[in-house]
Protein backbone atom coordinates (compact mmCIF):
# COMPACT_ATOMS: atom_id res chain seq x y z
CA UNK A 1 0.00 0.00 0.00
CA UNK A 2 1.06 3.58 -0.48
CA UNK A 3 3.72 4.70 1.96
CA UNK A 4 4.87 1.23 2.98
CA UNK A 5 8.51 0.26 2.80
CA UNK A 6 9.36 -2.01 -0.11
CA UNK A 7 11.70 -4.80 1.00
CA UNK A 8 12.95 -5.18 -2.58
CA UNK A 9 13.35 -1.49 -3.32
CA UNK A 10 16.59 -0.08 -4.67
CA UNK A 11 19.30 1.22 -2.34
CA UNK A 12 19.67 4.24 -4.62
CA UNK A 13 19.90 7.57 -2.82
CA UNK A 14 17.84 9.43 -5.41
CA UNK A 15 14.57 10.87 -4.19
CA UNK A 16 11.15 9.93 -5.54
CA UNK A 17 8.74 12.54 -6.82
CA UNK A 18 5.98 10.27 -5.62
CA UNK A 19 5.17 6.60 -5.77
CA UNK A 20 3.76 3.62 -3.95
CA UNK A 21 6.88 2.41 -2.18
CA UNK A 22 9.46 3.89 0.13
CA UNK A 23 13.14 3.12 -0.24
CA UNK A 24 15.16 0.98 2.10
CA UNK A 25 17.40 2.82 4.54
CA UNK A 26 20.99 2.94 3.21
CA UNK A 27 23.08 0.29 4.94
CA UNK A 28 26.71 0.25 6.05
CA UNK A 29 27.87 -3.34 5.42
CA UNK A 30 30.94 -2.73 7.58
CA UNK A 31 28.81 -1.80 10.59
CA UNK A 32 26.79 -4.97 11.24
CA UNK A 33 24.36 -4.01 8.46
CA UNK A 34 23.22 -0.99 10.46
CA UNK A 35 22.08 2.21 8.71
CA UNK A 36 24.81 4.23 7.03
CA UNK A 37 24.43 7.18 9.36
CA UNK A 38 27.29 9.09 7.73
CA UNK A 39 25.51 9.00 4.37
CA UNK A 40 22.10 9.84 5.85
CA UNK A 41 23.51 12.74 7.87
CA UNK A 42 25.42 14.08 4.87
CA UNK A 43 22.16 14.40 2.92
CA UNK A 44 20.45 16.46 5.61
CA UNK A 45 23.51 18.26 7.00
CA UNK A 46 26.07 18.44 4.16
CA UNK A 47 29.58 19.26 5.35
CA UNK A 48 32.30 21.42 3.90
CA UNK A 49 35.51 19.73 2.77
CA UNK A 50 37.46 17.82 5.41
CA UNK A 51 41.28 17.76 5.38
CA UNK A 52 42.59 15.08 3.01
CA UNK A 53 44.72 13.53 5.74
CA UNK A 54 41.92 13.51 8.32
CA UNK A 55 40.61 15.83 11.01
CA UNK A 56 43.08 17.43 13.44
CA UNK A 57 43.66 15.36 16.56
CA UNK A 58 45.77 15.28 19.68
CA UNK A 59 48.51 12.73 20.24
CA UNK A 60 46.87 11.81 23.55
CA UNK A 61 44.38 13.21 26.05
CA UNK A 62 45.73 16.61 27.07
CA UNK A 63 48.55 16.26 24.54
CA UNK A 64 49.68 18.21 21.49
CA UNK A 65 48.37 18.28 17.94
CA UNK A 66 49.40 15.13 16.08
CA UNK A 67 51.92 16.21 13.40
CA UNK A 68 50.89 13.32 11.12
CA UNK A 69 47.48 14.89 10.53
CA UNK A 70 46.12 18.29 9.58
CA UNK A 71 47.31 21.06 11.86
CA UNK A 72 44.51 23.43 10.85
CA UNK A 73 40.74 23.21 10.94
CA UNK A 74 39.00 23.12 7.55
CA UNK A 75 37.64 26.48 6.39
CA UNK A 76 33.89 27.01 6.70
CA UNK A 77 31.59 27.24 3.69
CA UNK A 78 28.17 28.87 3.78
CA UNK A 79 25.14 26.61 4.01
CA UNK A 80 27.20 23.62 5.10
CA UNK A 81 28.34 22.09 8.37
CA UNK A 82 31.59 21.23 10.09
CA UNK A 83 33.13 17.85 9.16
CA UNK A 84 35.52 17.97 12.15
CA UNK A 85 33.29 18.34 15.19
CA UNK A 86 34.69 18.46 18.72
CA UNK A 87 32.38 20.39 21.04
CA UNK A 88 28.71 21.18 21.58
CA UNK A 89 29.67 24.77 22.48
CA UNK A 90 28.54 26.12 19.11
CA UNK A 91 25.28 24.16 18.95
CA UNK A 92 22.37 26.29 17.80
CA UNK A 93 24.65 28.95 16.31
CA UNK A 94 25.65 29.84 12.75
CA UNK A 95 27.06 26.66 11.14
CA UNK A 96 30.20 28.53 10.08
CA UNK A 97 31.19 28.64 13.78
CA UNK A 98 31.48 24.86 13.75
CA UNK A 99 28.33 23.55 15.42
CA UNK A 100 25.08 21.85 14.50
CA UNK A 101 21.42 22.47 15.43
CA UNK A 102 20.39 21.62 18.98
CA UNK A 103 17.63 19.14 19.86
CA UNK A 104 15.39 22.18 20.32
CA UNK A 105 16.13 23.30 16.77
CA UNK A 106 15.46 19.85 15.31
CA UNK A 107 12.23 19.60 17.36
CA UNK A 108 13.21 16.62 19.45
CA UNK A 109 10.13 16.06 21.64
CA UNK A 110 11.87 14.24 24.50
CA UNK A 111 14.46 16.92 25.26
CA UNK A 112 12.41 18.92 27.80
CA UNK A 113 15.17 21.54 27.84
CA UNK A 114 15.65 24.07 30.61
CA UNK A 115 14.36 27.61 29.96
CA UNK A 116 16.63 30.52 29.08
CA UNK A 117 16.98 32.75 32.13
CA UNK A 118 20.77 33.22 32.09
CA UNK A 119 21.13 30.42 34.65
CA UNK A 120 23.83 27.73 34.44
CA UNK A 121 22.68 24.94 32.15
CA UNK A 122 20.23 27.08 30.18
CA UNK A 123 18.90 25.10 27.21
CA UNK A 124 20.32 21.81 28.51
CA UNK A 125 18.33 18.89 29.89
CA UNK A 126 19.37 19.91 33.42
CA UNK A 127 16.98 22.31 35.13
CA UNK A 128 19.01 24.39 37.56
CA UNK A 129 17.17 27.13 39.46
CA UNK A 130 17.02 30.57 37.87
CA UNK A 131 19.05 31.92 40.79
CA UNK A 132 21.51 29.01 40.93
CA UNK A 133 25.06 29.83 41.97
CA UNK A 134 27.61 30.13 39.17
CA UNK A 135 29.56 27.17 40.51
CA UNK A 136 26.61 24.77 40.71
CA UNK A 137 27.18 21.28 39.31
CA UNK A 138 24.93 21.51 36.24
CA UNK A 139 24.98 17.74 35.80
CA UNK A 140 23.44 17.40 39.25
CA UNK A 141 20.36 19.50 38.40
CA UNK A 142 17.23 17.43 37.66
CA UNK A 143 15.87 16.33 34.29
CA UNK A 144 12.21 16.08 33.35
CA UNK A 145 11.85 12.37 33.85
CA UNK A 146 10.99 9.78 36.47
CA UNK A 147 14.02 7.53 36.61
CA UNK A 148 13.86 3.82 37.31
CA UNK A 149 17.53 3.04 36.71
CA UNK A 150 20.34 4.28 34.48
CA UNK A 151 18.59 3.14 31.28
CA UNK A 152 14.95 3.34 32.32
CA UNK A 153 12.21 5.97 32.70
CA UNK A 154 8.68 5.66 34.02
CA UNK A 155 5.81 7.01 31.98
CA UNK A 156 3.29 9.36 33.52
CA UNK A 157 0.14 10.98 32.15
CA UNK A 158 1.05 14.05 34.21
CA UNK A 159 3.80 14.97 31.74
CA UNK A 160 2.85 17.67 29.29
CA UNK A 161 2.83 16.74 25.56
CA UNK A 162 4.29 13.25 26.04
CA UNK A 163 3.91 10.66 28.80
CA UNK A 164 7.52 9.56 28.40
CA UNK A 165 9.62 12.48 29.65
CA UNK A 166 13.29 12.88 28.78
CA UNK A 167 14.97 9.97 27.03
CA UNK A 168 18.17 10.07 24.97
CA UNK A 169 17.66 10.43 21.19
CA UNK A 170 19.22 7.07 20.36
CA UNK A 171 16.06 5.45 21.77
CA UNK A 172 13.51 6.95 19.33
CA UNK A 173 16.17 6.71 16.60
CA UNK A 174 16.22 2.93 17.05
CA UNK A 175 12.43 2.79 17.27
CA UNK A 176 11.95 4.70 14.01
CA UNK A 177 14.59 2.58 12.26
CA UNK A 178 12.95 -0.64 13.45
CA UNK A 179 9.42 0.45 12.60
CA UNK A 180 10.39 1.71 9.14
CA UNK A 181 12.31 -1.48 8.37
CA UNK A 182 9.43 -3.68 9.53
CA UNK A 183 7.30 -2.71 6.53
CA UNK A 184 4.25 -2.87 8.80
CA UNK A 185 3.42 0.85 8.86
CA UNK A 186 1.61 3.15 6.44
CA UNK A 187 4.39 5.63 7.01
CA UNK A 188 3.31 8.58 4.89
CA UNK A 189 -0.31 8.57 6.01
CA UNK A 190 0.28 7.72 9.68
CA UNK A 191 3.53 9.42 10.66
CA UNK A 192 3.12 12.98 9.39
CA UNK A 193 0.41 15.64 9.34
CA UNK A 194 0.00 19.33 8.56
CA UNK A 195 1.08 20.36 12.07
CA UNK A 196 4.27 18.32 12.43
CA UNK A 197 6.17 19.77 9.50
CA UNK A 198 8.76 17.22 8.39
CA UNK A 199 9.00 15.65 11.85
CA UNK A 200 7.11 12.56 12.87
CA UNK A 201 4.03 13.41 14.94
CA UNK A 202 4.78 13.33 18.66
CA UNK A 203 1.96 10.93 19.49
CA UNK A 204 3.09 8.59 16.72
CA UNK A 205 6.70 8.76 17.94
CA UNK A 206 5.40 7.93 21.43
CA UNK A 207 3.69 4.84 19.97
CA UNK A 208 6.86 3.69 18.21
CA UNK A 209 9.04 4.16 21.31
CA UNK A 210 6.52 2.27 23.46
CA UNK A 211 6.19 -0.48 20.82
CA UNK A 212 9.91 -1.25 20.86
CA UNK A 213 11.01 -0.20 24.34
CA UNK A 214 7.89 -0.18 26.50
CA UNK A 215 7.76 -2.61 29.43
CA UNK A 216 4.60 -2.01 31.43
CA UNK A 217 4.63 1.67 32.34
CA UNK A 218 8.37 1.95 31.77
CA UNK A 219 10.68 2.65 28.84
CA UNK A 220 13.75 0.41 29.14
CA UNK A 221 16.72 0.54 26.80
CA UNK A 222 20.38 -0.35 26.44
CA UNK A 223 23.25 2.08 25.89
CA UNK A 224 24.07 2.76 22.20
CA UNK A 225 27.20 0.60 22.15
CA UNK A 226 28.44 -2.88 21.29
CA UNK A 227 27.69 -5.36 24.06
CA UNK A 228 29.99 -8.38 23.94
CA UNK A 229 30.85 -7.41 20.38
CA UNK A 230 27.22 -7.25 19.24
CA UNK A 231 25.08 -4.11 18.63
CA UNK A 232 22.81 -3.23 21.53
CA UNK A 233 19.12 -2.49 20.95
CA UNK A 234 20.01 1.20 20.45
CA UNK A 235 23.47 0.84 18.89
CA UNK A 236 24.68 3.99 17.12
CA UNK A 237 28.20 3.89 15.69
CA UNK A 238 28.80 7.64 15.65
CA UNK A 239 28.55 7.90 19.44
CA UNK A 240 32.26 6.96 19.73
CA UNK A 241 32.14 6.74 23.50
CA UNK A 242 34.67 4.99 25.71
CA UNK A 243 37.49 4.72 23.18
CA UNK A 244 40.82 3.37 24.36
CA UNK A 245 43.42 4.36 25.36
CA UNK A 246 41.81 7.82 25.64
CA UNK A 247 39.39 6.82 28.39
CA UNK A 248 42.17 5.12 30.35
CA UNK A 249 44.41 8.15 30.02
CA UNK A 250 41.52 10.47 30.86
CA UNK A 251 38.04 10.27 32.30
CA UNK A 252 35.09 9.80 29.95
CA UNK A 253 31.44 10.73 30.42
CA UNK A 254 29.51 9.07 27.60
CA UNK A 255 30.88 10.56 24.37
CA UNK A 256 32.69 13.36 26.25
CA UNK A 257 36.43 13.03 26.85
CA UNK A 258 37.78 14.85 29.91
CA UNK A 259 41.34 14.79 31.14
CA UNK A 260 41.80 13.13 34.53
CA UNK A 261 42.38 16.40 36.37
CA UNK A 262 39.11 17.79 35.00
CA UNK A 263 37.18 14.57 35.62
CA UNK A 264 38.52 14.23 39.14
CA UNK A 265 37.90 17.88 40.05
CA UNK A 266 34.21 17.19 40.64
CA UNK A 267 31.31 19.50 39.93
CA UNK A 268 32.11 19.90 36.22
CA UNK A 269 29.37 18.79 33.83
CA UNK A 270 30.92 16.28 31.45
CA UNK A 271 29.24 17.86 28.42
CA UNK A 272 31.70 20.75 28.65
CA UNK A 273 34.50 18.35 27.67
CA UNK A 274 35.16 17.72 23.96
CA UNK A 275 33.97 14.76 21.91
CA UNK A 276 36.46 12.21 20.57
CA UNK A 277 39.62 14.11 19.57
CA UNK A 278 42.34 11.47 19.56
CA UNK A 279 42.77 8.50 17.23
CA UNK A 280 41.18 7.65 13.91
CA UNK A 281 37.67 8.83 14.85
CA UNK A 282 38.75 12.31 15.92
CA UNK A 283 36.13 14.88 14.96
CA UNK A 284 33.67 12.29 13.66
CA UNK A 285 31.15 12.25 16.55
CA UNK A 286 27.60 13.23 15.57
CA UNK A 287 24.85 13.54 18.15
CA UNK A 288 22.00 11.01 17.74
CA UNK A 289 19.36 13.78 17.70
CA UNK A 290 20.91 14.85 14.39
CA UNK A 291 20.69 11.31 13.04
CA UNK A 292 17.04 11.19 14.09
CA UNK A 293 16.34 14.53 12.41
CA UNK A 294 18.15 13.36 9.28
CA UNK A 295 16.23 10.07 9.17
CA UNK A 296 12.90 11.82 9.73
CA UNK A 297 13.67 14.25 6.91
CA UNK A 298 14.88 11.45 4.61
CA UNK A 299 11.52 9.72 5.12
CA UNK A 300 9.45 12.91 4.92
CA UNK A 301 11.20 13.90 1.69
CA UNK A 302 9.85 10.73 0.10
CA UNK A 303 6.35 11.29 1.42
CA UNK A 304 6.18 15.07 0.84
CA UNK A 305 9.03 16.05 -1.51
CA UNK A 306 7.67 19.53 -2.28
CA UNK A 307 7.21 20.37 1.42
CA UNK A 308 10.27 18.61 2.83
CA UNK A 309 13.51 19.29 0.92
CA UNK A 310 16.36 16.89 1.52
CA UNK A 311 18.56 19.49 3.29
CA UNK A 312 17.63 20.43 6.84
CA UNK A 313 18.45 24.12 6.40
CA UNK A 314 15.87 24.25 3.58
CA UNK A 315 13.23 22.42 5.60
CA UNK A 316 10.50 23.98 7.79
CA UNK A 317 12.51 23.27 10.96
CA UNK A 318 15.59 24.96 9.50
CA UNK A 319 13.83 28.16 8.42
CA UNK A 320 15.57 31.16 9.98
CA UNK A 321 18.03 28.95 11.86
CA UNK A 322 20.56 30.89 13.98
CA UNK A 323 19.63 34.22 12.40
CA UNK A 324 18.37 35.94 15.55
CA UNK A 325 20.32 35.91 18.82
CA UNK A 326 17.05 36.13 20.76
CA UNK A 327 16.01 32.79 19.26
CA UNK A 328 19.27 30.86 19.36
CA UNK A 329 19.20 27.72 21.45
CA UNK A 330 22.80 27.26 22.57
CA UNK A 331 24.11 26.84 26.11
CA UNK A 332 26.18 29.51 27.86
CA UNK A 333 29.65 28.01 28.04
CA UNK A 334 32.36 27.94 30.71
CA UNK A 335 35.95 29.15 30.70
CA UNK A 336 38.25 26.71 28.91
CA UNK A 337 41.96 26.12 29.32
CA UNK A 338 42.37 27.58 25.82
CA UNK A 339 39.44 29.76 24.80
CA UNK A 340 40.53 29.66 21.16
CA UNK A 341 40.70 25.87 20.73
CA UNK A 342 37.60 23.72 20.09
CA UNK A 343 39.45 20.71 21.54
CA UNK A 344 40.10 22.57 24.80
CA UNK A 345 39.30 21.18 28.25
CA UNK A 346 37.41 23.06 30.99
CA UNK A 347 39.65 25.50 32.87
CA UNK A 348 40.54 24.79 36.47
CA UNK A 349 39.29 26.16 38.72
CA UNK A 350 35.84 25.80 37.15
CA UNK A 351 34.44 29.15 36.03
CA UNK A 352 30.95 29.83 34.65
CA UNK A 353 30.18 31.75 32.44
CA UNK A 354 32.72 32.11 29.67
CA UNK A 355 33.69 35.74 29.20
CA UNK A 356 33.09 35.56 25.45
CA UNK A 357 34.25 38.45 23.32
CA UNK A 358 37.14 38.65 20.87
CA UNK A 359 39.45 36.55 23.04
CA UNK A 360 37.17 33.50 23.05
CA UNK A 361 35.50 31.35 20.42
CA UNK A 362 33.17 30.00 23.12
CA UNK A 363 29.80 31.71 23.71
CA UNK A 364 29.22 33.73 26.84
CA UNK A 365 26.05 35.45 27.99
CA UNK A 366 26.31 38.38 25.58
CA UNK A 367 26.70 36.09 22.54
CA UNK A 368 23.58 34.12 23.44
CA UNK A 369 21.35 36.78 25.00
CA UNK A 370 22.43 40.12 23.54
CA UNK A 371 20.91 42.74 25.80
CA UNK A 372 18.03 40.51 26.97
CA UNK A 373 17.72 39.00 30.44
CA UNK A 374 15.91 35.92 29.17
CA UNK A 375 14.68 34.23 26.00
CA UNK A 376 11.48 32.37 25.22
CA UNK A 377 12.10 28.82 24.07
CA UNK A 378 9.74 26.99 21.75
CA UNK A 379 7.32 24.65 23.53
CA UNK A 380 7.24 21.67 23.97
CA UNK A 381 10.98 21.34 23.29
CA UNK A 382 11.79 23.85 26.04
CA UNK A 383 9.97 23.00 29.27
CA UNK A 384 8.72 25.78 31.53
CA UNK A 385 6.60 23.70 33.92
CA UNK A 386 7.25 22.27 37.36
CA UNK A 387 10.50 20.35 37.69
CA UNK A 388 10.46 17.08 39.68
CA UNK A 389 12.75 17.12 42.67
CA UNK A 390 13.28 20.89 42.80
Amino acid sequence: SKGKTSKSSSMSMSYPSGGDDLKEIPINPDDFGEPDWVKILEIAFPTWDAPKDGCPRLTEMGGDLDPDFSQTYPPAKGGKFNPCYYTKAFAGLDPKLGGYPTPIDTRYPYEFAAPYNQQPGDGSTHHCAADAANDIDIGGCPKIKIGCGPDCVEMSEDKEFSPIGHIPPFVPLAAVKNAYNSGDHDVCSEWFDGNSGCNIKIDKLDELVIEYFGVGNQIKFQPPILLDGVPSSTYYKLEYGGEQPACTDGKCFGPHYCTKDVGNAGGIWGDFCPYVHTGENSGLYRHPHLALAALELWIANQCMPSKCPSKWLDSPAGAGYAQNVKKTTGIVWIEMDDNMDPMAQPALPYTWPNAGGKDSIFPGIEELYGNADSKKGESPYVYNGEVPGK
